[in-house]
């Protein structure tokens, strides 16, 4: 899994943007004014940007993408990233959200998973996914208000394909097309 990695261990923040020509480019210039330069592409695919941020935690960086991103932007959202996990056995990513949350606050949770994750190299249906995701977990489940949201959010680099795993407050995810600008 390590070897798969190399490089994206820096990787703290996942942007999509709008798939234009020079959307990059443009999600670049809107990313590096909002947080003044403190923004790194470390690898993009697409329309999905991973960057490793100058901040002690990315959720400060969602937070200056929130007040400083212009209302036209083309980036679309914008998620921390805690870990990522490469190749993405629901498995491995099981594990990693287990720990992660094992140093979150009290409260309730939910998942939510955006791709498919594979057991033994084959996809799995999101709702068997979102079982192993969930099932070792002892907290209350709260789908529509969770005081902690684990995001698994898969991505493809042209071979890679990982897992970007974010846990934390539904508000560390920024949304553009839901107005949160």
């Amino acid at each position: 899994m390590a070897g798969a990695l190399s490089g994206l261990e820096e990787v703290n923040l996942l942007v999509t943007h709008l798939p234009v020509w020079g959307g990059r480019r443009l999600a670049l210039e809107d990313l590096r004014t909002a947080l003044r330069g403190r923004v790194r592409l470390v690898a993009s695919h697409f329309n999905v940007l991973l960057l490793s941020v100058d901040y002690e935690d990315p959720l400060e960086a969602v937070e200056d993408l929130r007040r400083g991103l212009p209302r036209d932007t083309v980036v679309l959202r914008a998620i921390p990233v805690h870990r990522i996990v490469a190749p993405p056995e629901v498995e491995d990513v099981a594990r990693v959200v287990k720990e992660i949350l094992s140093r979150a606050p009290p409260g309730s949770f939910a998942v939510r998973l955006e791709g498919r994750l594979l057991r033994e190299g084959r996809e799995i249906s999101r709702d068997e996914a979102v079982k192993v995701l969930a099932d070792p977990v002892d907290r209350p489940v709260n789908l529509s208000n969770p005081d902690i949201l684990v995001l698994v959010k898969r991505f493809r680099l042209k071979r890679l394909v990982g897992a970007a795993i974010y846990v934390g407050p539904p508000r560390g995810v920024l949304s553009t097309a839901k107005g949160e600008l």
